[in-house]
């Protein structure tokens, strides 16, 4: 009999130690970065030298500028993901995204994100602030915006709010996807108002 037992317990033991550690196992956080979409297209042969567009620091609330992957419930609350992460701040991705969009939509410009070199010539500026960015309680993927495009003596040349909703299959993932394409409509409404100014001569 008591073999018998102490086969049993060898045979229980490591089972219980290969379960143990199941127990003990944590989900594996998942990172995420923000996709630009815009479309390459073929630029046309422009002059040189091209004037020269900056995209500034985005900013953000408060509500947003956090590692995790941040959506709207009911009542104005915030769902954030523990286990869904931005790989870089959300601001910094804004800006990147938008920046890249822009330069695929505006061939004829220079596209730089600030800090700007000292070396380089800015002859517009674009102001952009985020007021949402996030999956809604409806499912919808929602980016609301105010925007300025500044000109070299700090005039208004253009000045919008905006919001742009793009549909997403739920989870982090999706909704990852959907604020990069409502950033690629949004990016596309800057492009086409930059588009509508007269051309600013270069900065020498």
């Amino acid at each position: 009999m008591r073999a018998r037992t102490l086969a049993v317990l060898a045979v229980s033991l490591p089972g219980l130690a290969a379960g143990g550690c199941l127990l003990g196992r944590t989900k594996a956080a998942r990172t995420y970065v923000l996709d630009p979409l815009a479309v390459q297209r073929a630029a046309e042969p422009a002059p040189a030298p091209l004037s020269a567009i900056s995209v500034d620091k985005v900013i953000v609330p408060d509500w947003l500028d956090r590692p995790q992957v941040t959506g709207r419930g009911a009542a104005g609350e915030i769902v954030t993901d523990e286990y869904s992460l931005w790989g870089e701040p959300f601001a910094k991705g804004v800006q990147r995204v938008v920046a890249e969009n822009l330069a695929a939509l505006c061939p004829d410009r220079r596209i730089l994100a600030a800090p700007v070199a000292p070396r380089e010539a800015v002859d517009q500026r674009l102001a952009l602030t985020v007021v949402d960015a996030s999956r809604q309680p409806d499912g919808a993927i929602l980016v609301e915006a105010r925007w300025d495009v500044v000109g070299k003596g700090g005039a208004v040349l253009a000045r919008r709010r905006t919001s742009h909703r793009a549909a997403a299959p739920a989870g982090p993932k999706g909704a990852v996807a959907g604020v990069s394409e409502a950033l690629a409509a949004l990016s596309q409404e800057i492009a086409d108002a930059l588009k509508a100014l007269p051309a600013p001569e270069p900065s020498r």
